[in-house]
C-alpha cells in the first residue's frame, strides 16, 4: 500500500465575544462555573487576588530550563531530541528547531503542522483540514507519522500501523524538529528528519485553566488544563488536559470534530527518582483526501477555477474517523554522581475508518470538467508497543568530561487494513462534475483489499558526548538494528517476509567561542525499513541516507536569543515513490539528493518583543532512476512539492506601559516558493505569501471584575489568498480563518 497524502481540516467563523465593559462580580463567577461545569466548585471561585493581571504558569527567569520542560518565551536553550540527554542546543552538532508552548499559544495553532509553519527546513501543507497531519516536507523529503513522529522520544507509529494520528497541540509543552537523519538514536527514521512532540507534564504548582474558542465555519471548542500537587510534600502531582471541538471546514458539508483527554500523574519520592504515567485518548472525525487535478487549481482550465468549497464525493463517502488511546510510562533514577537509568514505555491502540473519493482522471480525456473518481473504503486496526532503556554514565578522565549513553530500544507494530479500493478500470469509478458536484451511481462495494503488516525492530546504540577543555564538544554514536517485516494478503492468500540488519553512525564537533558563537560539523546516517510492495509482488528494500552538515549557532551573551545557520548535503538511496503506471503500488526510483541552506533566529526580550524567523533554500532532485521508459524517467527532476525557497517571520509584542500595558499584538508573514507539482516536472505550483495577525488582551486591566481573563483574536491568511499544494494531485490551502478565544486562569 502506497503512502498517500493526508489532509487536514481548517475551521470557520462565528465570533462569540463577551463585551469588555464592566460586569458584576456574580456574573464573572457564574461564567467560570459554566465553563467548569462543576457547581460544587463554587467556593473556589470566591478567592480573589489583588493583582489585576492574568497569572501565567511559566518558567521564571531564575529557574534553569530542562530539556523537556516549559520555556518562558520563544527561545529554548536545551533539548534531548538529538542526543536523548539533556544537552544545550549550542553544544549539539545538528540543526534543531523548537516551538515552545508560548509560541503555540501566540499562533493559536490548530495543528502541529501549523505550529511548525515558521520553522526552517520544513514545508508544511497548511491545508484546509486538521483531522490528520499532512505529509510535510523536511529538507525536501516527506515526513509523516509512519516512522517520523515521536512523542516524548518514543515512536508513535511505524509504517505498518497506517496511523493518521495527529497530536493535539493544546496538550504539548513543546514541538521539536530534528533536521536530517537520526537513526543512531531512533532507529526507524525518515532521512529528512523527525518531529518529537513533548507532552505537558504534572506540576507541583497549582494550575487551573479553562478556555472557550469560537471561529470561522461555526467552530466551537472548549479546553481545560489542570494540575498541582496531591500531597503537602509534592511527592505526588497530577495534570489533566482535555479538549472538545465541533466545527465545519471551508469544504461544503464537512466537519472537524475532536475529543481529547490526557490525565497524567508523577511520583517523585526524591531528587534522584521520578516516574510519570500518562493516559491519552483522542477521537477525531473529518474530511478525508480532497485532492484535485492541477487543471483548475494551479493551471488554467477552460471551465475556470475549481471552487475551494468543492468536496470530491458526498460527505458520507469522503470522510474519516479515527480513535486512539495510549498508555505511557517514563521512569528515571540516578544511582550516584556517575550512573543513571531511564526507561520509556508506550502502548498505543489505533483504529480508523476511511471513506475517500480521489480524483483519478478526466473522463473523457478530451474535456476538463467531468472526473472519474477512485473510491476507497478502508478500515484500520493496529497497535504499537515501544520500549527504550537507557543507561548513562557521567564522568571525567583528565581534561575530558564524558557523557556516555548505552541503550536498547524495541518497537512492535501490527496493523490490518481491509476494505474496498476501486479497480483500475472506469467500471469501478464514480463520475463527477467538479464544477457542479453532481455524481453518477456508486459502484457496489465488496472487500477486495485486506493486508496485515507486522513490523518488529530491535536496536542497540552507544553514544559518547565529550567536553574537552570547556570549549570543544565531540559527539559520536553507533547503532545496530535488526528489523523484520511480514505482509499477509488475505485476498491473494500470500505472505511475504523480509529481515534486515544495519549499522548506522554519527559524528559531530562543536567549538564554542567566548562571544557565544559555536561553529559545528556533523555526519549522520539513517536506515528505514519500507512497508510496501512493487507491482511484481516484491517487498521494497530499506531506504538508506547519509548527511554532511556544517553550521554556526550563536547565543548572544546576556541576551535571550539563539540563531542557527546550517548548510547540508543529504543523499538518499532506495527511494520509494508512487508507481505512476500501476495504482496502489510503489517503485524505488534509485537515489535522490537534497542540498541547501537554513537560517533560523529566535529571541525573547525583556522589553516585550518575542520573534521567530527562518529562511530555507532547498535543492532536492532525483539523482538516479530505475525507470525503463522515458515517460516515467525522473532522473534530474526536482522532487515534487519541494519549493526551493521558504521563509517566515512571526513577531509578538507585549506593551509594557500606558493604556495598552499587558496587551499583546502579533503579526506574521509566510512565504512558500514555487515548486514542481509532479515527479515528471510537467507543471509548476505558484509561490504564495500569507499574512497572519493576532492580538491578546488582559481584561483585568479594563475592569477588576474580569481579572484573570484573557481575550485573544487570531486571523490567518488575512488577504484570503487562494493557493494549493501539489504532489501529482493538488489540495487547496486554508482560506482566511478567524478565531476568538476567551481564557481564564486562577
Amino acid at each position: 500500500m502506497t503512502t498517500r497524502k493526508t489532509c487536514r481540516t481548517s475551521p470557520h467563523a462565528r465570533a462569540l465575544l463577551p463585551s469588555p465593559v464592566a460586569r458584576p462580580r456574580l456574573m464573572v463567577q457564574a461564567l467560570r462555573l459554566a465553563l467548569l461545569g462543576l457547581p460544587a466548585a463554587a467556593p473556589a471561585w470566591a478567592q480573589t487576588t489583588t493583582d489585576a493581571t492574568l497569572p501565567q504558569v511559566t518558567v521564571t527567569a531564575g529557574q534553569e530550563e530542562q530539556a523537556t520542560g516549559p520555556v518562558h518565551g520563544f527561545v529554548a536553550k536545551r533539548s534531548a531530541t538529538a542526543t536523548k540527554t539533556d544537552t544545550p542546543i549550542t553544544e549539539t552538532p545538528q540543526s534543531i528547531s523548537v516551538v515552545t508552548a508560548d509560541q503555540i499559544a501566540t499562533q493559536q495553532a490548530r495543528s502541529v503542522s501549523e505550529a511548525l509553519g515558521y520553522s526552517s527546513g520544513i514545508q508544511v501543507s497548511n491545508g484546509a483540514f486538521a483531522i490528520s497531519e499532512t505529509a510535510s516536507l523536511l529538507r525536501g523529503f516527506p515526513i509523516n507519522n509512519g516512522g517520523s513522529l515521536y512523542r516524548d522520544g518514543t515512536l508513535t507509529a511505524s509504517n505498518a500501523s497506517y496511523s493518521r494520528y495527529a497530536p493535539e497541540p493544546y496538550g504539548l509543552e513543546r514541538i521539536e524538529l530534528l533536521h536530517g537523519p537520526a537513526s543512531v538514536m531512533f532507529g526507524q527514521n525518515a532521512p529528512g528528519g523527525l518531529i518529537n512532540v513533548v507532552s505537558k507534564k504534572p506540576t507541583t504548582t497549582t494550575l487551573r485553566e479553562l478556555q472557550l474558542q469560537a471561529g470561522s465555519f461555526d467552530r466551537k471548542q472548549v479546553a481545560g488544563d489542570f494540575g498541582g500537587a496531591l500531597d503537602e510534600g509534592g511527592v505526588w502531582s497530577y495534570r489533566i488536559t482535555g479538549l472538545a471541538r465541533d466545527a465545519g471546514t471551508q469544504v461544503d458539508g464537512t466537519v472537524d470534530r475532536r475529543l481529547f483527554l490526557a490525565p497524567a500523574i508523577t511520583w517523585r519520592p526524591s531528587d534522584r527518582t521520578e516516574w510519570t504515567g500518562r493516559f491519552e485518548y483522542q477521537r477525531s472525525e473529518g474530511l478525508s483526501n480532497n485532492v484535485f487535478p492541477a487543471s483548475g487549481t494551479v493551471t488554467a482550465n477552460p471551465n475556470g477555477q475549481i471552487p475551494t468549497s468543492t468536496a470530491v464525493g458526498r460527505s458520507a463517502d469522503n470522510s474519516e474517523r479515527y480513535e486512539n488511546w495510549s498508555l505511557s510510562s517514563q521512569f528515571s533514577h540516578q544511582f550516584n554522581e556517575v550512573w543513571s537509568f531511564r526507561q520509556n514505555l508506550r502502548y498505543t491502540d489505533y483504529n480508523g475508518t476511511r471513506n475517500s473519493m480521489r480524483f483519478a482522471a478526466f473522463y473523457p480525456a478530451t474535456q476538463s470538467a467531468t472526473a472519474a473518481l477512485q473510491r476507497w473504503r478502508l478500515g484500520t486496526e493496529s497497535d504499537t508497543f515501544t520500549a527504550d532503556n537507557q543507561l548513562q554514565a557521567d564522568f571525567s578522565a583528565g581534561a575530558v568530561q564524558h557523557k556516555v549513553l548505552m541503550g536498547v530500544d524495541f518497537h512492535h507494530t501490527a496493523g490490518t487494513v481491509r476494505g474496498y479500493v476501486s479497480p483500475n478500470t472506469l467500471a469501478g469509478y464514480v463520475l463527477s462534475n467538479l464544477y457542479t458536484t453532481s455524481y453518477g451511481n456508486l459502484p457496489a462495494v465488496s472487500e477486495n483489499y485486506n493486508l496485515r503488516t507486522v513490523d518488529d525492530q530491535l536496536g542497540f546504540y552507544l553514544q559518547d558526548q565529550l567536553k574537552i577543555a570547556e570549549r570543544w564538544f565531540v559527539s559520536a554514536g553507533i547503532r545496530h538494528d535488526r528489523s523484520q517485516q511480514t505482509v499477509s494478503n488475505a485476498i491473494a492468500r500470500t505472505r511475504t517476509e523480509r529481515s534486515d540488519r544495519a549499522n548506522t553512525r554519527n559524528l559531530g564537533l562543536v567549538h564554542e567561542l567566548a562571544n557565544g558563537v559555536s561553529p559545528y560539523l556533523s555526519y549522520t546516517e539513517s536506515f528505514t525499513p519500507t512497508t510496501g510492495t512493487s507491482f511484481g509482488g516484491d517487498m521494497l528494500k530499506p531506504e538508506r541516507a547519509k548527511q554532511y552538515e556544517a553550521g554556526v549557532k550563536y547565543a548572544p551573551v546576556n541576551t535571550n536569543a539563539l540563531f542557527t545557520l546550517a548548510v547540508f548535503d543529504l543523499r538518499r538511496q532506495n527511494v520509494a515513490t508512487t508507481d505512476l503506471v500501476h495504482a496502489g503500488y510503489s517503485v524505488q526510483t534509485g537515489a535522490a539528493r537534497s542540498k541547501g541552506v537554513e537560517l533560523e533566529g529566535k529571541l525573547s526580550l525583556t522589553e516585550g518583543l518575542s520573534l521567530t524567523s527562518s529562511y530555507s533554500y532547498t535543492n532536492a532532485k532525483v539523482t538516479s532512476n530505475n525507470a525503463t521508459s522515458s515517460s516515467t524517467n525522473t532522473e534530474g527532476k526536482a522532487l515534487p512539492g519541494a519549493a526551493r525557497h521558504n521563509a517566515g517571520v512571526l513577531a509578538d509584542y507585549a506593551f509594557q506601559r500606558g493604556a495598552l500595558a499587558g496587551a499583546h499584538v502579533s503579526a506574521g508573514v509566510r512565504y512558500i516558493g514555487r515548486s514542481y507539482g509532479n515527479a515528471l516536472n510537467t507543471f509548476e505550483v505558484p509561490s504564495v505569501t500569507l499574512l497572519d495577525f493576532g492580538a491578546r488582551l488582559d481584561l483585568g486591566r479594563i475592569n477588576a471584575d474580569w481579572r484573570n481573563f484573557e481575550l485573544a483574536f487570531k486571523l490567518n491568511n488575512v488577504t484570503d489568498r487562494v493557493y494549493a499544494f501539489c504532489s501529482e494531485l493538488c489540495e487547496y490551502g486554508a482560506r482566511r480563518t478567524g478565531l476568538v478565544q476567551l481564557t481564564t486562569r486562577w
